[in-house]
């Protein structure tokens, strides 16, 4: 593509910007024209793909491991005293970081409803599991544990997420039922619905009267729901292709900015109510907290701007609409 938008260039005898316009805006045209319907089909609103989510999170929570290892032992000493509950509630607090950053995605993208809210509730109880442990349950050394070891155990995790493929992760996802065309119009009619409420973030009226119209269609016509729309999910991603997409990513992505916004500033207050120079967790909060809550109130007020350009837009076709 570069070297065909430099070719572009040299003939017409003007600079890039002049001939094709704003990078981000021809990115997007050539993306539009070239990418196939079939593959875009299998993104989310967040523009990944089956597989990369949980990819990315076992990643992340390699990271984590590795950066809380590095303060423990800055803090502690090289060597760790852990009792029961430290090593369960450090275990806990690993998959918990994959299950919200990986496994709980993945599953809303694929359209697995039923599953979705099975692990969100798994995660809720794991969440009190975790804290309870940390908190109730008296602590009593029971071995010494080397602070590098958590090290490898994050780079275990960092390199699983960057060696296990895309492909092979979305099909653990996905399932069988998931990865077939479904068969009969009444299984046709409940995928749509749950790609929409799923992977494009439809609320759950707007995709039941989507589902409601095309079954009203197939009466009237008398055809099939695969020979009438073609693939379900091709089907789903046109159905979702219009201008409300970014306003409805901005509306799954408020509550976890939203959240992260208010750990971020519940932090800073301790931070500043209770001050400990000679710390080293307060100066490692000190030098986090500024980072997360510029990132997570700049990612608010993308959010924010995004969902009243929409609402702006949707009111703007229902005063024009015929």
């Amino acid at each position: 593509m570069l070297a065909e938008v430099h070719e572009i260039a040299a003939e017409a005898g003007q600079p890039l910007r002049q001939v094709v316009g704003e990078p981000k805006t021809y990115a997007d045209t050539v993306a539009a024209e070239r990418i196939s319907e079939t593959r875009r089909s299998a993104e989310g609103l967040d523009g990944a793909t089956a597989g990369g989510r949980f990819t990315a999170g076992l990643v992340l929570a390699g990271v984590q491991t590795a950066l809380f290892g590095l303060v423990l032992w800055m803090s502690d000493g090289f060597w760790l005293s852990a009792g029961w509950p430290e090593l369960t509630g450090a275990a806990l607090l690993t998959v918990l970081s994959v299950a919200v950053s990986g496994v709980l995605p993945e599953l809303r993208a694929a359209a697995r409803l039923r599953a979705w809210r099975f692990s969100l509730a798994a995660v809720c109880v794991l969440v009190m599991a975790t804290a309870g442990l940390f908190t109730a349950v008296p602590s009593r050394p029971l071995m010494e544990v080397p602070a590098p070891a958590l090290f490898g155990v994050g780079g275990l995790l960092a390199v699983a997420g960057f060696r296990l493929s895309e492909e092979r992760a979305g099909r653990w996802f996905l399932g069988r039922r998931a990865t077939a065309e479904p068969v009969g119009d009444d299984a046709w009619l409940a995928r749509l619905e749950a790609l929409l409420r799923g992977r494009h973030g439809y609320p759950p009226a707007a995709a039941a009267r989507c589902r409601e119209e095309a079954r009203d269609h197939l009466r009237a016509s008398g055809g099939g729901a695969a020979e009438e729309f073609g693939p379900v999910e091709v089907y789903a991603l046109r159905l979702a292709d219009t201008p409300g997409r970014k306003s409805r990513s901005a509306r799954a992505h408020l509550i976890p900015a939203v959240a992260m916004c208010a750990i971020g500033l519940r932090w800073g207050y301790d931070v500043l109510a209770h001050p400990e120079p000679g710390s080293v967790w307060f100066w490692a909060k000190a030098a986090v907290l500024p980072l997360g809550v510029w990132a997570w109130g700049s990612s608010l007020l993308d959010i924010v701007s995004a969902m009243r350009h929409g609402t702006r837009k949707g009111t703007a076709r229902r005063h024009h609409s015929p």
